[in-house]
């Protein structure tokens, strides 16, 4: 319990540190404001029973001391209630203000961290479980401001004034009632906090598991068609939404037993302090304006107390929601560039110096891998599926770190460069394009920031989608569909080829990039790859052996290790494993084969017309 709580109160201060480092003075400056509001009107509301006590008693004639007309208390009676409400409104926007600004910033610097983070951290999550972490932790954040701003310190405010009235009316028994009720409230809720607490974590975690669920079958919808497999993704959505109620439904039940049990403790203490009032009343020792005051603490005092205690509850649900956020962003990202040092231009060579790399202790993907690319030449990397082909292309761009080993650009380790220095100089066209669900002029400006209309159109022409596009009702501003499921193959491979056109880099690089493509298509993508790359240092990742035939050099990757160099020709004489690829894929070949030209037709139309 003791561990527990100092848990809980260390997630408080991180969760306000994160807050109140990352606010603007904008934001304190109206937080403090609504801050000062609060007090105010907690205060104008625990004196609002003293001045109706004055106007009772100059009623019943027995007010003592300066007198007062009674029209005078009634409008110091009724300011109170005026002040009290009024300050809570202004509290209400000044926070609205700052509350807004909070969620945005907020909002863009956990976007911004989750996007910095690297590529083993994204390997390991679900896309549905980060989004609902962070809508997790926006909420759960919320629900801790809106408490400290809304209940903690006007709920002290008041106590505090209220016991210091009490402590005047000169009735010890009266404030021995207020503080045995305190107390009973502060037992009533500390027996349930803890409960609360690991069902509030419970339910936060189900959530997430449930949105992730969800998000992972959406995003699969065309495989889920396939095999009519909707019952069984629905099945399985179902059993994840059923246990994230069951777990909702606990923390609400305790929610309910604490009330019923903080109303049992506050019928007790009421019907003890009005008997006993009644008492004194009765016996001369109270007036009736004295009465009303106890009478009035009395049924104010639950209110104070109870959004206590049930802010403390709400602290604890917005804490086990916030977790998850917090344990995210200690997460460490990539390297900023500010700490690296600068470095100069260079033509684009690019060496690999015995690197090795491994996603787990026991799966090693690339061991002891050498290879060199001058400036202005093609290496093409070839090997069977799980070589580690696509890993190095990681490596290049630095997705992932070399456990050991260097990998050189243009003579300086890349390590020791900024990132988006070695970014900008390498531009990859992926065999897997995935499109932003925006316009295609969108997508083929991503791959430079900044680039005017004729530089994105100078860039599709290189791509031999100019014509295309403009052949399109809506031209430039055609939205391509989430992840560009309104192209087909060739033409997101063309608006992928674009964009890396665009970047004007030192290096690029062909990952798979025509694997997934018909013969006719992929032999227009390949005259179109050769053409922009042409007097660059190229970087050619290939299944299809047919992709790299015109390398200087072709490196044949086998389980993590190069077992093979040289040539095309010079390969095929080896008659290795490079050969015996070859013939896998070409089992009519020459022995010196050129690239086969297949013409593919089309529900009975010439394609090329």
């Amino acid at each position: 319990m003791r561990q527990q709580f100092t848990d809980r109160l260390a997630g408080v201060r991180a969760a306000f540190g994160l807050i109140w480092l990352h606010t603007d003075r904008f934001v304190k400056v109206r937080l403090l404001m609504a801050v000062s509001c609060l007090v105010l009107a907690a205060i104008f509301t625990a004196l609002g029973p003293v001045a109706l006590k004055n106007v009772v008693d100059a009623i019943a004639g027995d007010s003592t001391g300066t007198e007062v007309s009674i029209t005078v208390l009634v409008i110091l009676y009724v300011l109170t209630q005026w002040l009290a409400r009024g300050t809570g409104e202004v509290r209400a926007l000044l926070y609205a203000y700052a509350e807004r600004r909070m969620f945005r910033t907020l909002s863009e610097k956990l976007f911004a961290h989750v996007m910095r983070l690297p590529l083993r951290f994204h390997l390991g999550r679900q896309t549905g479980a980060i989004g609902q972490t962070l809508q997790n932790g926006l909420e759960g954040y919320q629900l801790i401001l809106h408490h400290a701003v809304f209940t903690f310190l006007p709920v002290v405010a008041e106590l505090a004034t209220i016991v210091i009235v009490l402590w005047r009316l000169d009735q010890p028994i009266f404030f021995a009632f207020y503080a045995g009720a305190a107390l009973c409230y502060a037992i009533v809720f500390g027996f349930t906090v803890s409960k609360v607490m690991r069902t509030a974590n419970a339910a936060s975690a189900t959530s997430i598991d449930a949105s992730a669920t969800m998000t992972d079958s959406i995003l699969n919808y065309e495989t889920v068609k396939y095999f009519t497999a909707e019952p069984v993704v629905q099945e399985k959505v179902s059993r994840a939404l059923m246990k994230t109620e069951r777990h909702w439904v606990s923390f609400y039940r305790l929610y309910s037993v604490s009330g019923l049990a903080v109303a049992t403790t506050y019928a007790a203490f009421l019907a003890l302090t009005i008997l006993y009032a009644v008492g004194q009343v009765q016996a001369g020792a109270m007036t009736i304006g004295g009465f009303v005051l106890v009478n009035t603490y009395m049924l104010q005092i639950i209110r104070p107390i109870e959004m206590l205690g049930y802010a403390v509850q709400g602290l604890s649900q917005g804490i086990a929601m916030l977790d998850s956020m917090l344990t995210l962003l200690r997460e460490k990202p990539e390297p900023d560039d500010a700490d690296a040092t600068a470095a100069t231009t260079g033509p684009g060579s690019l060496e690999f110096d015995a690197v090795a790399v491994a996603y787990r202790s026991d799966r090693t993907i690339l061991n002891d891998v050498s290879f060199r690319i001058p400036a202005g030449k093609t290496l093409g990397i070839v090997g069977t599926s799980g070589a580690g082909k696509s890993t190095i292309v990681r490596l290049v761009t630095r997705l992932l770190e070399a456990d050991s080993g260097r990998i050189l650009l243009d003579g300086v380790p890349i390590s020791q460069l900024p990132l988006s220095l070695v970014r900008r100089a390498i531009a990859v066209v992926p065999q897997d394009t995935v499109l932003f669900n925006d316009t295609i002029g969108y997508n083929i400006a991503f791959g430079k920031h900044g680039c005017t209309q004729n530089e994105i159109e100078d860039a599709a022409r290189v791509a031999h989608l100019h014509d295309f596009i403009t052949s399109l009702p809506d031209g430039y501003q055609t939205q391509v569909g989430e992840r560009g499921v309104k192209l087909s193959g060739g033409e997101k491979q063309r608006v992928s080829i674009a964009r890396a056109a665009l970047k004007h880099p030192r290096i690029y690089v062909f990952d798979e990039a025509t694997s997934a493509l018909d013969s006719r298509t992929e032999r227009q993508i390949l005259r179109n790859l050769r053409e922009i790359s042409s007097m660059h240092t190229t970087l050619v990742i290939a299944h299809r052996l047919s992709t790299v035939v015109h390398a200087d050099e072709i490196v044949v990757l086998e389980q993590g290790t190069i077992v093979e160099r040289g040539t095309h020709s010079s390969l095929f004489e080896q008659n290795g494993r490079y050969a015996a690829l070859w013939r896998a894929q070409h089992p009519a070949s020459l022995p010196l084969p050129a690239i086969q030209t297949v013409v593919v037709v089309e529900n009975g139309t010439d394609p090329s017309s």
